[in-house]
């Protein structure tokens, strides 16, 4: 299986403190990989450099045999990677299905003409982009929601929207930051279906977890950061006996 994403002795240093401290990952195409840690590991940091939000200290981070270590955020949006936040972060002012074609923008070819005469050509295109992103909700199981405003929706469901937007990008890379955060069991069992799902359409996916039960349902392989530095690696029924991510991270209680 071929490596889409890797980074290379990866390292962020903010002043004197390391968040990144030479983190060499791996994210192998069509599988779910997952980086765990306690709070103040370096996750949010890692997954900020490898979506372009944040520069790297030194290292690389090479994709699709690329090093695109010094391209700008909007470069590595349009080369095919699209991330979630740890806080939704949604346009509350637009529609479910509005937030969605906000993210299409970027496949309209119509010229400045088009747009300011409306010609036939323009609606074509729009008609083209909201059927698209409707397929996207019913994918989520948001299409009845499609023309209700945001903030009407459960937080599930907002999440998944979340995701929905980014999917809209057609990302080869897809990075989440805690889907899962504030959920209840029911709504984090919704976004691991969803995340199966995705994966079965053959979506890479980059997660950034705290529930153990989400993590352990999903993810292929799973990395583990403590102080900056990878500690462990391996499917997660490896990773869970270790000791070193006992001690640091999971505790024996979470283990039971």
């Amino acid at each position: 299986m071929s490596v889409l994403l890797e980074t290379q002795k990866l390292t962020k240093a903010f002043g004197g403190v390391l968040a990144n401290n030479e983190v060499d990952i791996k994210i192998k195409n069509g599988t779910i990989t997952a980086l765990i840690g306690p709070n103040g590991s370096g996750k949010t940091t890692f997954i900020n450099q490898v979506s372009g939000v944040m520069k790297p200290t030194s290292g690389c981070i090479v994709f699709d045999g690329r090093d695109i270590t010094k391209l700008e955020g909007y470069q590595y949006a349009r080369l095919g990677i699209g991330r979630t936040f740890q806080r939704i972060n949604l346009f509350n002012s637009l529609s479910v299905v509005e937030n969605v074609l906000a993210a299409r923008l970027k496949f309209f070819t119509s010229s400045f003409l088009n747009v300011f005469l409306t010609t036939s050509r323009l609606k074509k295109e729009e008609e083209k982009q909201f059927e698209y992103s409707m397929k996207l909700l019913k994918l989520l199981g948001l299409e009845k929601e499609a023309f209700e405003c945001p903030t009407s929706l459960p937080y599930g469901k907002r999440r998944a929207l979340e995701i929905a937007r980014a999917l809209a990008l057609e990302p080869e890379l897809l990075l989440l930051d805690e889907p899962a955060a504030g959920m209840t069991k029911d709504e984090f069992k919704g976004i691991m279906q969803i995340m199966l799902l995705l994966k079965e359409r053959g979506i890479t996916m980059l997660l950034v977890e705290h529930t153990m039960e989400f993590v352990r349902g999903v993810s292929d392989w799973v990395y583990v950061l403590n102080f900056g530095r990878v500690i462990c690696e391996g499917k997660f029924e490896d990773i869970e006996k270790d000791p070193n991510v006992i001690e640091a991270y999971l505790g024996e209680e979470d283990m039971q």
